[in-house]
């Protein structure tokens, strides 16, 4: 027994020791500005946005429906029209191509041209093989009625040339899932199953040939697929670090496409800054668990990370470990609309130290998420325009392994404990014209339940894809919202490079769902210009941001400008 109390006696004097050393180390050592951590830390790792060009799927050939001849001119009355083999068009759709004319005399050639308007009628709607015909029948006996039948179009088969480095199976999988979605010939079906083929690494569907099937009603489609690249990747330098961390900084990412032959991908990629104060990398393996575009992901990334400059003295450093694993599927894919529903399981261990005083700070987080990501490109006012939203919700659980540490953060933001919060990233561009385009994004967060977060599921309104003048870890919380619009004109190309000049503007807010530790919401914003370069597989993107009646930089030294550059190249 008094074993058991001295231990019990001992445990508690330890926790309240590392409680008093981390409030003196607060009160001494971050005056005004807190030491960056792991969930500082961890908004740095942003792998860079590189543009590839998506293989475009083929399109089909569609015979034009003529309308007919001129006959001799006779004419029948026609009392009223009935259709047959009408399944995925209505009636009531169709009835406006014939109401006017019941109850009156019309000639052979008037009755196939209401049975053209209703076969083009049909291939608008995406039914691109469906015609209507007016079948051999005595309209005497039928009271004046005309039987005006339709042919929708069913699928034959699918014949695959495949050169691929996907195997046979898989791709033929793909493409008969369209027959299995509708049996019926549309432009959505055979499109989505494309457009699958063409996401699936180391596949592209480079032909698709339509021809008579075996029964009547029936077309079969010969698809042509070519191997795309079996490597991939780019390597990228930037100055958009931190400056504890390092500005400066290098990443390498490689994908191996489809090397077990099934459409799956094998993707690293690899972050230094100059000084080596920080490093993160991550593996990921991905593969189509199904023919009707579900995917599967697994993932693990790891960040260390070691304090420079004032924070030198400190010797802190810290490690990040997250396993993922994510599921997304297509409810939407066509040329210029897509729908994709994900949802994902994430594991953290986050651990800061700092060694001066030996404290370590050790989280887990688990967290489930869902969402939608939604896109489309469409015509405004007659100007091709593009949007897309994404929205997701997270929910998680933040624990602290060390008693003492939990103690102090119910002291504090008292971030223990569950916790759920919804994200809304919203794009908008427009083109003016083939040069002027205006680009706008919108990016939301919100924590529910009035619950503050940990750092790591903070929301940062500054860096590069934020307010550009801040760094990332300039002011992150709970709640806030990020502003971003450019204008950009496309300069005449010289010798193969292309030049792209834009004006831009940021407005950002931030503040605690429940604000227990004196923190100030702030709004900030800037202005500034960019020079965007391509050159082959080389690119380069150029920034420069000013401050324009905004709040000071607390996070790093104040400053008025801050110089971007992002430069690259693809493989």
């Amino acid at each position: 027994m008094k074993r058991t109390k001295k231990k019990r006696e001992n445990k508690m004097t330890n926790q309240i020791l590392k409680l008093i050393t981390i409030s003196t180390l607060t009160s001494t050592l971050l005056l005004g500005v807190n030491v960056p951590n792991i969930g500082d830390i961890e908004k740095q790792i942003k792998p860079p946005k590189i543009e590839k060009e998506q293989p475009k799927i083929p399109t089909i050939k569609q015979k034009e429906y003529k309308t007919p001849m001129v006959d001799s001119g006779k004419t029948i009355l026609i009392k009223d029209f009935k259709i047959t083999g009408n399944e995925h068009i209505s009636l009531s759709d169709l009835e406006k191509f014939f109401i006017d004319s019941k109850n009156k005399e019309l000639t052979f050639n008037q009755l196939q041209e209401i049975a053209s308007a209703i076969t083009k009628y049909y291939r608008e709607k995406g039914y691109f093989v469906a015609r209507a015909y007016i079948p051999a029948q005595n309209i005497n006996e039928n009271n004046g009625v005309l039987e005006i039948a339709v042919i929708e179009g069913t699928y034959g088969e699918f014949k695959l040339k495949n050169n691929s480095l996907v195997k046979d199976s898989v791709v033929q999988g793909m493409l008969d899932d369209a027959k299995a979605r509708d049996n019926v010939i549309s432009t959505d079906t055979l499109e989505r199953a494309m457009l699958i083929i063409n996401d699936t690494p180391g596949a592209v569907v480079t032909q698709a040939d339509i021809m008579p099937g075996k029964n009547v009603g029936t077309s079969d489609f010969e698809i042509t697929t070519q191997a795309s690249k079996r490597f991939d990747g780019y390597v990228v330098v930037d100055n958009y670090g931190s400056r504890y961390t390092g500005k400066d900084r290098l990443m390498i990412g490689m994908d191996i496409n489809s090397p077990f032959a099934i459409g799956d991908k094998i993707s690293m990629f690899g972050l230094s800054s100059s000084a080596t104060n920080l490093k993160n990398g991550k593996i990921s393996y991905e593969a189509p668990l199904a023919s009707n575009g579900l995917v599967g992901e697994l993932s693990y990334s790891q960040t260390n990370y070691s304090l420079a400059k004032e924070y030198d003295n400190l010797d802190a450093t810290g490690t990040s470990k997250t396993v993922e694993a994510k599921l997304s599927y297509p409810l939407i894919k066509t040329r210029n609309e897509n729908l994709n529903v994900y949802n994902s399981f994430l594991s953290k261990d986050l651990k800061d130290r700092v060694q001066s005083v030996n404290d370590v700070t050790k989280k887990n987080s688990k967290s489930v998420k869902i969402g939608l990501d939604y896109s489309k490109n469409y015509l405004a006012f007659n100007k091709n325009s593009n949007s897309s939203i994404n929205t997701y919700l997270t929910y998680g659980r933040l624990s602290f392994d060390d008693p003492a540490d939990k103690m102090t953060d119910e002291l504090g933001a008292n971030t223990n404990g569950n916790y759920s919060k919804i994200n809304v990233d919203l794009t908008h561009n427009v083109a003016f014209t083939n040069q002027l385009v205006l680009e706008s994004s919108l990016q939301l967060q919100y924590a529910l339940g009035n619950k503050n977060l940990d750092g790591s599921e903070d929301f940062s309104i500054g860096g590069s894809s934020g307010v550009k003048l801040y760094p990332d870890s300039e002011l992150s919380a709970e709640n806030g919202y990020v502003f971003s619009t450019e204008l950009k004109y496309q300069l005449p190309q010289i010798n193969s490079l292309n030049t792209t000049f834009g004006v831009f503007y940021d407005r950002g807010r931030a503040f605690m769902a429940n604000n227990t530790t004196g923190f100030e919401a702030k709004s900030l914003q800037d202005v500034g210009i960019g020079l965007y370069n391509s050159y082959g597989n080389f690119f380069s993107k150029v920034q420069i941001a000013w401050n324009v009646n905004s709040k000071v930089v607390t996070s790093e030294p104040d400053r008025n400008s801050r110089f971007l550059f992002q430069g690259g190249m693809i493989f």
